[in-house]
C-alpha cells in the first residue's frame, strides 16, 4: 500500500489566495470526484484547527498530527 501526506501550512494553506491551484489535489474516496480547490482549502483549515500538521492521504494509521505511524508489510 502506498500513501502520502500533504503539509497543511506549506502545501495547501499557502495557496489560500489562489485556490484554483489546488483543484484536483484530492478526490473523494467513494465517488472519485476531484475536489475543487476551495474544498481542499476548507478541509485543510478544518484539520489544522484540530491540530493536524499534515493531511494523511490513503493512511488509516496516523497520530494526532496526521503523521503515519507505520504499517505491517503484507505477507
Amino acid at each position: 500500500m502506498h500513501h502520502c501526506s500533504i503539509d497543511i501550512a506549506n502545501g495547501v494553506i499557502r495557496y489560500a489566495r489562489s485556490p484554483r491551484r489546488l483543484d484536483g489535489l484530492l478526490k473523494e474516496a467513494n465517488s472519485g470526484r476531484s475536489l475543487p480547490g476551495e474544498e481542499v482549502l476548507s478541509l485543510a483549515r478544518e484539520m489544522a484547527g484540530k491540530g493536524y500538521e499534515v493531511m494523511p492521504i490513503g493512511c488509516d494509521h496516523f497520530d494526532s498530527r496526521g503523521y503515519c505511524l507505520g504499517h505491517e508489510d503484507p505477507p
